[in-house]
């Protein structure tokens, strides 16, 4: 019997001994640290796995950071709307036709209030988060806005608000201030006419007249030629024809410089009750002095409505020249076309402070693009509106028809304009092709198709005759270039976006010339400018004139237009539960990924000790075995 060494492998005893001591290391770190592993490589057949998690988990908590940084943004913006709509309950409240205040005080501190929201909105509209301004679109690096006295005062020799108000009261007033209008009557005749002084922007334009008494002939507005514009006549029937009766009125509608309409109503009165009021006049001793008389009261009720309505209407219409929208530039009145002015003229930054400075876009679906659209008969026309700018709205680049019914002509001049003639009544499938280029070089063709019946997009009703079929093709012609204006113009929202997903943009951009800002901005400046002192006779009447316009413009009808305070406050709420909603998959999803690297990554601590304690007695035992092995002799054996 042979007893040696050479019976126990010792050399493989200790390989497994060797084995079981770093795997209890391993174990006694894991114990300390929770992990798995102290480096990448010992993770094994887990790395991918744990790799793929942590580079996942690591886009979420990017993503979550911008979800913060734009939920900051989005929380100054909703205090700011909120604010704004605030401002203009209060502007409604603060103005209303009639409610002077006990001894006029309505009137005497309606300016300052003014002022105040006016210095409250330019802060708004400058505020900054981290230094990033908020309401200037894409470009976030400086205020969008001058500060108040700039844009009032000027600076620099740069005209600033003031200015182009005082300009465009003069423009729209005229030399004897009854709004650009003159008034005639000849010697030995019964007629009274009232034109324009010219055919321009300013002033009073005549858009209706009428009267309740059938011994007056009225004649309708009549477009006229320069030197006069727009043209009406008032004709009192001579005898032994009826005369005019006292109670019977004259009514004339006008067209404010602002857009909006007023009129005014001339009663006539007996002798017996004369001197006549402001709105009346006094029948004569037959019809030739009816006419006088009347010509008199009516310069004398324009001169009223100039110094009141008019003036009012003017300051608003310098608001919206001079707080110009987007897709339409900064306007003042071109001072070198005459005296009194007959044009207005753009603006430049060398001689006018431009009062947003921010990102916006060229053309805009508010105003057309810059294109106005006329129908006269079987002729549709399509031009550019003056004053041209070449940084703003749409240039007729092209006009062509494939048809024989359909005659187009096309005007390359600066202002470009493009006509549509139809000679007779198109077939189906006859097209009009008109192109339209905007500042940046960028061409767009709106096409439209004649058809029978109902109009899509695109197309355009065929009518009984050549004129019914120009309407149609007008009011599908302003259907498309809408559409037009609205692909160039954009979403301002989208100036400034976040990623907060793989495939998920949050869009948050603002642009203070939207039309709910301004809209304020005009009004606030508008108000503010004026003033109301008790000597001037006509203090009330502008008021009431300026206190008109400021509810009109501020109206909550107006709520649902585009880019107004409410829509903006309402798109913002879209943005920030887009967010929220998206910040809280997120936060599901990380925790599931953390559970799942958990897994790989980690172990437990309770099952590591128990592994720890039966591999520490299966090394005491393979110690105590290989050190009795070792010693292991015939001596012994026989011991």
């Amino acid at each position: 019997m042979i007893v040696n060494k050479s019976m126990y492998p010792l050399q493989s005893g200790f390989s497994v001994i060797s084995r079981m001591q770093d795997r209890f290391a391993t174990l006694q770190m894991q114990l300390g640290t929770g992990m798995k592993a102290s480096t990448l490589a010992e993770m094994g057949n887990d790395l991918p796995m744990s790799l793929s998690v942590r580079s996942r988990l690591a886009k979420i908590d990017a993503f979550s950071a911008n979800i913060d940084t734009v939920n900051l943004r989005l929380s100054f913006l909703d205090k700011t709307m909120t604010r704004m709509d605030a401002m203009e309950g209060e502007a409604r409240q603060s103005a209303t036709p009639g409610q002077y205040g006990t001894n006029n005080i309505n009137m005497a501190t309606l300016p300052g209030l003014s002022k105040a929201r006016l210095d409250e909105l330019v802060t708004m509209l400058n505020s900054d988060v981290a230094g990033r301004y908020l309401f200037g679109g894409s470009n976030t690096d400086k205020a969008p806005v001058p500060d108040t006295n700039v844009l009032l005062n000027g600076q620099g020799g740069k005209a600033g608000f003031n200015t182009v108000v005082t300009e465009r009261k003069a423009a729209d007033a005229g030399t004897d201030g009854r709004g650009r209008l003159q008034s005639s009557h000849t010697a030995g005749t019964t007629s009274v006419n009232l034109a324009e002084d010219g055919v321009h922007p300013f002033g009073m334009k005549v858009s209706t007249i009428s009267s309740t008494s059938s011994a007056v002939t009225v004649t309708q507005p009549a477009p006229g030629t320069a030197p006069l514009g727009n043209q009406v006549g008032v004709t009192f029937a001579p005898a032994p024809a009826e005369q005019i009766a006292p109670g019977h009125t004259i009514t004339m509608g006008f067209t404010l410089p602002d857009g909006t309409e007023t009129q005014i109503t001339m009663k006539a009165i007996s002798a017996e009750n004369a001197p006549a009021g402001v709105n009346e006049f006094v029948i004569g001793a037959d019809a030739e002095a009816t006419a006088a008389n009347f010509k008199t009261a009516l310069d004398t009720k324009l001169l009223e409505v100039g110094s009141t309505t008019l003036a009012g209407a003017s300051t608003f219409a310098a608001s919206q020249n001079f707080f110009n929208g987007a897709g339409e530039p900064v306007l003042r009145v071109d001072l070198n076309s005459g005296n009194p002015a007959t044009s207005l003229r753009v603006a430049t930054e060398a001689d006018t402070v431009m009062w947003y400075t921010g990102q916006s876009p060229a053309v805009a679906t508010e105003g057309l693009g810059r294109l106005e659209i006329g129908t006269s008969g079987a002729n549709v026309t399509l031009g550019e509106k003056q004053p041209v700018s070449a940084a703003h709205g749409f240039q007729i680049s092209g006009v062509s028809a494939s048809t024989a019914n359909i005659t187009t002509g096309y005007t390359a001049a600066d202002p470009s304009a493009a006509s549509v003639q139809f000679t007779g009544v198109p077939a189906a499938g006859e097209t009009v092709n008109i192109t339209l280029t905007e500042p940046n070089g960028t061409t767009r063709t709106v096409a439209l198709t004649a058809v029978t019946g109902k109009a899509g997009p695109g197309q355009f009703s065929i009518g009984a005759d050549a004129d019914a079929t120009a309407a149609n093709f007008s009011k599908a012609l302003n259907i498309v270039v809408t559409d037009a204006a609205m692909a160039a113009e954009g979403n301002p929202r989208q100036s400034v976006t976040s990623q907060i997903d793989d495939s998920t943009r949050v869009s948050y951009g603002m642009q203070a010339n939207e039309s709910g800002p301004l809209a304020l901005m005009r009004t606030m400046a508008a108000m503010s400018v004026e003033t109301y002192p008790d000597s001037d006779p006509t203090s009330m009447g502008r008021f009431d004139a300026m206190a008109e316009r400021q509810q009109s413009a501020l109206s909550e009808s107006h709520n649902s237009e585009r880019g107004s305070v409410e829509i903006l406050t309402m798109e913002l709420g879209i943005a920030r539960a887009a967010l929220n909603n998206t910040s809280t998959r997120h936060t599901n999803y990380k925790t599931q990924l953390e559970n799942l690297l958990s897994d790989v990554e980690t172990v437990s601590k309770e099952d590591v000790t128990m592994e720890i304690l039966a591999l520490q007695t299966r090394l005491q035992a393979s110690y105590q075995a290989t050190s009795m092995v070792s010693q292991l002799s015939l001596v012994n054996f026989m011991r």
